[in-house]
This record gives structure tokens, C-alpha cells and sequence, in this order.
């Protein structure tokens, strides 16, 4: 049964608004029933398997447009496409033939052995229990850059990217004014547009200057909660180094052969030392999925506990943003895309040379 949410403890005398004095301050608005609850409070595993499938969807999502934007570029005539099919099938069923007889000739069980053994005893050259290697390291640094674009993408939109949409409260008077411009952007613009000024020089400066007062009321808004960035960077840090050294670390013989076994990379062509490219987008969902799994269910709770008490009612865009699955999806994007380059570079993920350029990881644009 999910905890059921706690009223706030009424004021003390010295809270309550007093005849003639000042009003006493609001207290933080009521979390959606589906939000993570109050320090030292688990979150439901109802909204954590929502998290999982929206981060695991929008990581498909990336990787799918990244494919398609570089297949754009591999357009050729159809007389060569043709031939080049034609080829590719021939090719196809030479492959088959072999891995036919491949397969009479080597158990299916000792290749799927083989994969979790190898599997397993890469993954601990770079994920250890004695602390975080140098290939997790540089994961971590790009984490970091990436969480403080999303931070202050969320603080700039008007309405929460989160739960249902709802319009933002207003604590500082550069957050209403940037909102306020930037919502009527395009209605300012026109009137500028529609004055007769008396010279160019004129009409430019009152487009420079509407642009300027717009990056004055950004930078100022968002330099008040860069304090909160900061803190919120520094347990993330904290928390998905335990992740790894400790949660992940302790796991990665389970997990090894849950992905070998879910993704099935012993059946079709395959080779005791590596997996083929045939097997890789098996092995990449299966592997992201269990990996998601652990990292939201670890995570989630430990960043509320330790980022849920926000003073004021600014702790629910904090407890939204941690709990947003784009957060998720960029780190677990980060985290594969470094693991499936040492693998490849291992020899045991045989991939073609494009595959970075349909990476999960958002990129640095």
C-alpha cells in the first residue's frame, strides 16, 4: 500500500499572520499522487516502472533518428541498389549455410557460456568494487554537462516537463519577465516592426535591445538557482558512484547472463569470442533494459532522499527534474555508448565502423 501523503505540521505562533504585520509564507504546494513522497520515503514502484519505459523509449527514439539521419546520407541510383541487394542476399544465404553447420559442430550452450564468461569479465575491468575507473570517469564528466543543459532547459521552459504539464509557479521576478517575453516574442516583434522609425540605426537598436532585456532576465533568473544545480550535480555524482562501484559491480555476473540469455546472442551465426552485428541490437536492448531497471531503481530513491528537502515550494521543480526520464536516458546513453566502444574495441561487440553514429547518448549540441 503506498504511503499516504502527510499534511504539513501547523504553524507556530510566531508563523501565523499577525494584525498588521506581514502574511506569513505559503507553505510548498501539494506533490501529484504518482510523485515521489517526503525525505526518508520510498518511491512507488509504480512510478519507477513508469520512469524505466519512458527512458528506455526515449533512448530507442534517439538512437532511431540517428540511424535514419545517417542512412540519408548512403542514398545511391536504384540500378546499383539493385545489384548491391542482390549481392547482400547471395551473401545472406552463404552466411546461413555456414552458420547451419556451424552449429552442428558447436553446442549452443557452450557458446552462450562463453559470451556471459567474456561478457562478464570485461565488464569488470571497468566497472570495480575498489572505485570508478577511468572509462567511467570521462562517462561521469559528460553526465555532468549534459544534466546542467537539461536543468536549465526545465527551469526555462514555462510549463514542467513532467507529470501533466502544469504551468510553473513564479519565485523570482526575472523567471516571470523572461516568460512573459519570450512567450510574446513573435506579438513584440511585429510592433517593433510596425512603428515608423526615423532610421534603420533606430528600428535595429529596438530589436538589440528587446533581445538584450530577454539574456538579461535568462541569465539573471537562472543565476538564482544555479546554487541548486550545483547541489543537485554533486549528489548525482555522489549517488551514481555507488551505482557503480557498489550496486553494479556486485551484480555483474547476474547480469551478464540475464542479457546473454534475454538477447539470445548464441542462436544464428555466432561465435563462442564475440557477438556478431546480426546480435547487436538484441544484445543493446536487453543490456540497456536490465541496466535501466537497476539504475532507476537504485537511484530514484537515493536522489529523493538526499534532493527532496528543498526549502520552499521550489522543491517540487527539484523533485521533477529528478525524477524526469530524460535524466535517466541521458545517463544510461552516456554510460552504454562508453561500454559498447570498449567492447568493440575488445573485440567481443563486432560492429560495423558507423554504429557511433547511431549512439544513444545525446550529443553535446
Amino acid at each position: 500500500m503506498a504511503p499516504v501523503p502527510r499534511n504539513p505540521p501547523p504553524l507556530p505562533p510566531s508563523g501565523r499572520s499577525q494584525p498588521g504585520g506581514r502574511p506569513a509564507p505559503e507553505p510548498p504546494r501539494p506533490l501529484p499522487p504518482d510523485a515521489p513522497r517526503r525525505v526518508g520515503e520510498h518511491v512507488s514502484q509504480a512510478l519507477k516502472d513508469h520512469i524505466t519505459e519512458m527512458a528506455l523509449g526515449l533512448l530507442e527514439e534517439q538512437m532511431q533518428a540517428r540511424i535514419v539521419h545517417y542512412r540519408a546520407d548512403l542514398e545511391t541510383n536504384p540500378e546499383l541498389d539493385a545489384v548491391t541487394a542482390q549481392v547482400v542476399a547471395q551473401l545472406k544465404v552463404i552466411q546461413a549455410s555456414a552458420g547451419a553447420a556451424d552449429r552442428g559442430a558447436k553446442n549452443r550452450d557452450a557458446i552462450r557460456d562463453a559470451h556471459e564468461r567474456t561478457l562478464c569479465a570485461l565488464l569488470e575491468r571497468v566497472i570495480r568494487e575498489d572505485g570508478i575507473s577511468l572509462l567511467v570517469e570521462r562517462r561521469l564528466k559528460k553526465i555532468h554537462r549534459n544534466l546542467a543543459r537539461l536543468f536549465f532547459q526545465s527551469e526555462l521552459h514555462e510549463k514542467t516537463r513532467g507529470r501533466d504539464g502544469a504551468p510553473k509557479v513564479i519565485h523570482h521576478g526575472e523567471q516571470a519577465l523572461f516568460y512573459v517575453l519570450t512567450r510574446y516574442k513573435n506579438r513584440i516583434e511585429a510592433e517593433l516592426d510596425g512603428f515608423e522609425f526615423a532610421s534603420e540605426d533606430a528600428r535595429e537598436q529596438s530589436f538589440e535591445l528587446l533581445a538584450k532585456l530577454t539574456k538579461d532576465m535568462q541569465d539573471a533568473f537562472l543565476s538564482r538557482r544555479s546554487s541548486e544545480l550545483r547541489r543537485i550535480v554533486s549528489v548525482v555524482h555522489a549517488v551514481l558512484v555507488d551505482f557503480f562501484s557498489v550496486q553494479l559491480a556486485q551484480s555483474l555476473g547476474e547480469i551478464s547472463a540475464r542479457v546473454v540469455q534475454d538477447a539470445r546472442t548464441f542462436e544464428g551465426r555466432a561465435y563462442a569470442y564475440k557477438l556478431t552485428s546480426e546480435a547487436f541490437p538484441r544484445f543493446r536492448s536487453a543490456f540497456e533494459r536490465h541496466l535501466m531497471v537497476m539504475l532507476v531503481g537504485f537511484a530514484e530513491d537515493e536522489l529523493v532522499a538526499q534532493l527532496a528537502d528543498t526549502a520552499g515550494a521550489e522543491r517540487d521543480e527539484t523533485i521533477l527534474f529528478i525524477t524526469d526520464p530524460h535524466l535517466f536516458s541521458m545517463i544510461c546513453g552516456e554510460v552504454c555508448e562508453g561500454l559498447y566502444e570498449f567492447l568493440c574495441n575488445e573485440g567481443f561487440l563486432d560492429l560495423p565502423p558507423d554504429w557511433r553514429r547511431a549512439s544513444t547518448a545525446p550529443s553535446d549540441s
